[in-house]
C-alpha cells in the first residue's frame, strides 16, 4: 500500500467488508460483487483477514450478503441464465460424487467442517457467482465498473509479481526465478494461466472500444500482463496465451494473425535467455526425451488411467485423488480432463466437457448477435477466456482455483445480463416498429353518403 498503515490494513479491509456486508443487505446488493472484486484474484490479500472473526470466510460471508440483499427486496437467487438449471444439476452431481468418493476412501460421508465438504463447497462457490452477478440484474454501467475493477485488479496483481521479480537475473533459468505474486496455494502455474486469459479478455475489450484512450489503457494492461506471463515460465500459460490469441484473430481482427505469425517466427529474439531455455528444455535436443516435469506428468496421467479402469462410469468420487497416494506424493493430475475423469467417470467428463461448450457457445452467440459494442465485448473476452482456460488446464488444475478462474464466472454472470438487456431491446424494437404506421401504405377514404 505505501501509505504508512500497512500493520493496519488487515483492520481496514475487516471494517470495510462489514460496511460492504450491511450496504449490500440494505441498500444495494451490487455493492457486494464490486467488494469481491479485487477480493478473487489477490489471494495473499485475504489472507489478511484470516486471524479475524469469519476472516477466512470472507468471499462466502459476502455472497451470503448479496443473497440476504436479493431476498430483502424479493427478488430470487436463482436468476433466468442459460446456466441456472444445468448449474444446480452440475452441484447435485458433484455432492452425490463427493459421498461416493467418502466409500471409497473409507471415511465417513461429508459434513460442514470436514476438509472434502469444504473443497466441495469452495468449488461451488465459482458457480454460485454466477448466477448471484446475473441475480442483482447489473445495468450496463454497472457492469462497466466491474471490468474496471478487474482491470484495476489484474494491475494491482502485476505490480506486486514485478517488483518481485524485476531485479533477478535472467540471463539463465533456473526455478528460484520462478515466484506465484499473489496467487497464493494457486502457484506460479495457476498465475500464469490468470495471466493469459485476463490478456485475452483485455484484448477482446479493446477490439470494441470506441474511445481510443480506453483502448489504449486496454492493449497497454494486456501487454503488462502478458510480460508477467513470460516470467512466471508457466509453458502452459505460454500456450493458453497463443491459442486464446489466435481465437480472437480468427473471429474479430485479422492483425492479430499478422502479428502472431511474426511473434511465432521471431519469439527467440524478444525474449530473454532463460525464457528460451524454459521452452526448449521440455525436449532434450539430443535424446528427444521430455525433462523431468514434463515427464512426470505423462507418468502421472498413465497412473491416473490405471485408478479410472477401475470404475470408468461415475469414477471414484469427487475430491478423492489428493486423499491418496500418487507419484512421487503429488496430489494432483496435473491435467482437470484426467482429474474429472479418474473422480467423476465418463460421465463427469461429459457433463464437465458440456459446461464447457455451453459456455463457449453462449458468450460467442452473445459476441455475435449483441448491438451494444461493450455487451458483444463481454461475449468475445468470455469465449476468448474459455479457449485460454481449456489450453491451460492440460497441463494442471487451473479449474478449482477461485483465485484463478474466479472472474470467468463473473464474466458469465455479466454475459446472462447482457443477454437479457438485448432480448428486452429486441422486444423494445419490436414493439416500436410496429407501433409506426407504414407512410407508404394507402389509407381508404370515407366516401361520402349521397341524399336522395
Amino acid at each position: 500500500m505505501h501509505f504508512g498503515f500497512e500493520p493496519d490494513l488487515p483492520y481496514v479491509l475487516y471494517v470495510s467488508s462489514i460496511v460492504a456486508f450491511f450496504l449490500t443487505v440494505f441498500w444495494r446488493p451490487v455493492i457486494g460483487i464490486y467488494f469481491l472484486m479485487p477480493l478473487i484474484p489477490l489471494q495473499t490479500l485475504r489472507y489478511r483477514l484470516n486471524d479475524l472473526p469469519l476472516g477466512q470466510s470472507v468471499v462466502g460471508v459476502m455472497l451470503l450478503a448479496v443473497v440476504l440483499g436479493l431476498w430483502w427486496r424479493g427478488k430470487s437467487v436463482l436468476p433466468r441464465t442459460p446456466w441456472t438449471k444445468f448449474l444446480c444439476g452440475y452441484a447435485l452431481f458433484t455432492f452425490v460424487s463427493l459421498c461416493l468418493g467418502s466409500f471409497y476412501l473409507g471415511r465417513s460421508l461429508p459434513w460442514p467442517g470436514d476438509s472434502r465438504f469444504s473443497d466441495w463447497q469452495g468449488y461451488i462457490t465459482m458457480p454460485a457467482i454466477l448466477l448471484l452477478v446475473a441475480a442483482v440484474e447489473p445495468t450496463s454501467r454497472q457492469m462497466k465498473a466491474m471490468v474496471i475493477l478487474m482491470c484495476l485488479t489484474a494491475f494491482a496483481l502485476d505490480r506486486n509479481f514485478w517488483d518481485v521479480v524485476a531485479g533477478r537475473d535472467f540471463s539463465s533459468f533456473s526455478y528460484d526465478l520462478r515466484d506465484e505474486g499473489g496467487m497464493g496455494y494457486a502457484g506460479v502455474n495457476g498465475l500464469g494461466a490468470f495471466e493469459a486469459q485476463v490478456a485475452i479478455l483485455l484484448l477482446a475489450l479493446a477490439a470494441f472500444e470506441r474511445k481510443r484512450l480506453w483502448q489504449l489503457g486496454y492493449v497497454a494492461l494486456a501487454i503488462v500482463s502478458a510480460i508477467c506471463l513470460m516470467f512466471t515460465f508457466s509453458r502452459g500459460g505460454y500456450l493458453a496465451l497463443l491459442f486464446g490469441w489466435l481465437f480472437l484473430g480468427l473471429v474479430k481482427q485479422r492483425k492479430l494473425l499478422v502479428l502472431l505469425a511474426l511473434f511465432v517466427g521471431m519469439w527467440t529474439s524478444l525474449v530473454p535467455p532463460a525464457v528460451q531455455q524454459r521452452v526448449l528444455m521440455t525436449y532434450d535436443q539430443t535424446s528427444g526425451e521430455l525433462d523431468h516435469s514434463a515427464a512426470t506428468r505423462v507418468n502421472l496421467w498413465h497412473e491416473a488411467m490405471q485408478v479410472f479402469d477401475t470404475n470408468p462410469l461415475v469414477g471414484v468420487g469427487f475430491d478423492t485423488y489428493a486423499y491418496t497416494e500418487h507419484l512421487s506424493n503429488y496430489k494432483d493430475t496435473h491435467n482437470i480432463y484426467v482429474k474429472v475423469l479418474v473422480e467423476t467417470g465418463i460421465l463427469g467428463l461429459l457433463i464437465f466437457l458440456w459446461l464447457l461448450a455451453k459456455t463457449f457457445v453462449t458468450s460467442y452467440g452473445l459476441f455475435r448477435k449483441a448491438r451494444d459494442p461493450f455487451l458483444a465485448s463481454l461475449g468475445l473476452g468470455l469465449a476468448g477466456w474459455v479457449v485460454s482456460s481449456f489450453v491451460a488446464n492440460c497441463f494442471g488444475d487451473r479449474w478449482m482455483y477461485l483465485q484463478v478462474n474466479g472472474y470467468m464466472w463473473v464474466l458469465g454472470g455479466m454475459v446472462s445480463r447482457a443477454l437479457m438487456i438485448e432480448e428486452n431491446a429486441g422486444t423494445l424494437r419490436i414493439a416500436d416498429n410496429a407501433a409506426v404506421p407504414d407512410p407508404g401504405a394507402a389509407q381508404e377514404m370515407p366516401q361520402p353518403v349521397g341524399v336522395m
